[in-house]
């Protein structure tokens, strides 16, 4: 293994920077187990910029690209986390008993140290179709997606390759997806207090940055901004004004 071979992980995994820290603390030590210098080498190892804490979101489109172009376990997962708003952990919980089709409902088990608390959310009409469509089996104890973190990360990226994201510059991530949920469904109207109880979070504040409504409202602010203060810009200080020389205006008492 080259540093090269580093570089281009940097690139093409859709990792945050704490998932890039896990798995790149794993392969050094495998490097130094065998005698491979670079696993004692310090730069090559920094998490890359572009995958610092910025939120990312994917237009309807490309959340629609994406899901139709997903097959099987990954077309499940993107509808739960993309049109459900689930984390990956929450999904990856998931259990056939889980599921209440007679009242269209999954109770999903949330993220926490001591094994995080319920919640009971309706299913959104093509998650529940997607659903129906797998192959449940006696025991109401399996789980839904039977995989690990990791398998799950593979499911997403393969889907994302097979939908040409890569090629487009798009990255994707199981929050982006749980993102994209949030923001499109505040745009097409419903209210934040139930994007909130969907989500599982503990207060408003927490919504409106998840979903980016604070950003947006800051470019709404300045956009009122240039328009009040646009054509003053564009207007000239007449020739013998003291404005034209850059300096205060003078007044008279």
């Amino acid at each position: 293994m080259r540093a090269e071979h580093v570089e281009r992980l940097k690139q093409a995994l859709p990792w945050s920077p704490a998932t890039f820290t896990i798995h790149f603390v794993a392969l050094r030590r495998l490097l130094r187990w065998a005698n491979n210098p670079l696993g004692g080498q310090h730069g090559i190892w920094a998490v890359p910029t572009q995958t610092s804490g910025r939120r990312r979101w994917l237009t309807p489109e490309q959340l629609i690209q994406l899901y139709q172009a997903a097959r099987g376990r990954e077309r499940t997962l993107v509808a739960l986390e993309g049109f459900n708003g689930l984390r990956r952990v929450e999904v990856l919980r998931l259990r056939t008993k889980d599921i209440d089709f007679g009242r269209q409902l999954v109770h999903v088990l949330g993220k926490g140290r001591n094994g995080g608390k319920w919640r009971t959310l309706p299913m959104f009409s093509e998650t529940e179709r997607v659903l129906h469509s797998l192959s449940f089996g006696p025991d109401e104890n399996a789980k839904l997606i039977p995989l690990s973190k990791s398998g799950a990360d593979l499911l997403l990226r393969r889907a994302a390759h097979r939908a040409g994201f890569p090629a487009l510059g798009v990255r994707v991530s199981h929050h982006d997806l749980r993102r994209t949920f949030g923001r499109i469904a505040h745009k097409a109207g419903m209210d934040l207090v139930q994007i909130k109880n969907l989500y599982g979070h503990n207060s408003l504040d927490q919504t409106v940055h998840y979903i980016g409504l604070d950003e947006d409202e800051m470019r709404v602010g300045l956009g009122r901004l240039a328009t009040l203060l646009d054509p003053m810009l564009r207007t000239e200080p007449p020739l013998g004004d003291p404005r034209a020389k850059g300096g205060p205006a003078s007044f008279r008492t």
